[in-house]
């Protein structure tokens, strides 16, 4: 790992929302585990369980479903997030969705057996849960306002401003699936002098 540590986890994504008492953070310390994964690895799979909730220190991760023999995108994570398969994550049933890294990366993997036992010492611990579910909430009705407000090109243009140096980090077909198009759809928008838009429609809602 390149100097990331449980305590910059515990800067970086606890602090900011309360304080850790001591019993805490040797709960943290002794229950979850640091995770450095290479390219391409995956977190979650379809037809399991997720049992862990991971916080990305470094790196990309898409989520995506596969049908047909075809992998649909339905989000991507960078760094400083956490992610998991949520509605499997607190239903215990089976997920359709896969979790893969699109960069080498840096995690946190966070048991939910040792967030359920956090949960019985301190409540406060449902402020985390909420900022997660809030997340989540935000990011999927932006999504869906964005398809029905916007045509392909201004899709494409709020993708980039959600996801900055995006195209520098995922790969264009990856991009082109989560924007509901084809990658020569995807490539003939790039090519051209795109205007800026007024995102606020879906920013808003």
């Amino acid at each position: 790992m390149t100097g990331f540590n449980l305590h910059t986890f515990f800067e970086a994504a606890l602090y900011p929302l309360f304080d850790l008492t001591n019993t805490e953070k040797e709960m943290l310390l002794s229950g979850t585990k640091l995770l450095h994964l290479k390219s391409d690895s995956f977190l979650i799979r379809e037809n399991t369980v997720a049992n862990d909730l991971f916080f990305l220190h470094k790196g990309m991760v898409r989520s995506f479903y596969t049908k047909d023999h075809r992998e649909i995108n339905t989000e991507f994570f960078p760094e400083n997030n956490f992610l998991t398969a949520l509605t499997s994550f607190l239903t215990g049933e089976k997920t359709n969705l896969s979790f893969q890294c699109l960069e080498e990366s840096e995690m946190v993997v966070i048991p939910k057996t040792l967030l359920e036992a956090l949960l019985i010492q301190d409540q406060k611990w449902h402020i985390l849960f909420n900022q997660i579910l809030r997340n989540e909430f935000i990011k999927k009705c932006r999504r869906e306002s964005s398809f029905l407000l916007h045509d392909s090109n201004e899709r494409y243009l709020h993708f980039l401003e959600q996801f900055p140096r995006s195209e520098e980090r995922i790969p264009l077909f990856h991009i082109a699936s989560y924007l509901g198009m084809s990658p020569e759809t995807l490539s003939r928008i790039r090519s051209k002098k795109l205007k800026q838009i007024d995102l606020s429609q879906v920013n808003k809602i």
